[in-house]
């Protein structure tokens, strides 16, 4: 097996980046919709299934090559839910400072289920930002694309595009 870690990918047509990267437009956001065993109360043992959204900060992208298959995962800082994500006015609010350790034992999710988002800043407090989700900037000629007639493809590795882009020239 073989591990690499990128700084910029592209998923299902949009362009994701790491937070830390150096590039000064950040799409680090993404967020995870999934089903969870909710429990409504404690004492009786309730519970149900409800489906949540976890927003998260994108930390590393590791591409790994098992040779005969290949699979890309998003490393990430989790907002805790509860109190750290609120809903004001129709918009959705994330507390990023501190991002927790909820999920410090398990802060992998597949590429393929991550959306993109984006964080602006609040102005009224510093350290909320307002769920933004919109499409990358540069990728919108992507999605007039059938994505279905390229799924046996794997995610564009996005240093390649400059040495695909002069090959076409040629």
């Amino acid at each position: 097996m073989q591990v690499t870690s990128y700084t910029s990918y592209v998923v299902n047509g949009k362009r994701y980046l790491t937070i830390d990267s150096d590039i000064s437009t950040q799409d680090g956001g993404v967020s995870l919709e999934a089903e969870t065993v909710y429990t409504i109360n404690a004492r009786e043992g309730t519970q149900v299934i409800k489906k949540m959204v976890y927003y998260e900060v994108l930390r590393e992208i590791l591409l790994l090559d098992f040779y005969a298959f290949s699979v890309l995962l998003f490393k990430c800082d989790w907002v805790g839910s509860g109190s750290d994500v609120k809903i004001e006015d129709g918009f959705t609010l994330v507390n990023l400072h501190p991002l927790v350790n909820k999920f410090d034992r398990d802060p992998f999710i597949l590429a393929s289920q991550a959306t993109q988002v984006f964080y602006s800043r609040e102005n009224d407090t510093p350290n909320w930002y307002v769920v933004l989700k919109a499409p990358p900037r540069g990728f919108h000629d992507l999605e007039k694309f059938n994505e279905h007639a390229y799924m046996t493809f794997t995610p564009l590795d996005v240093s390649q595009l400059d040495s695909i882009m002069y090959d076409d020239d040629e």
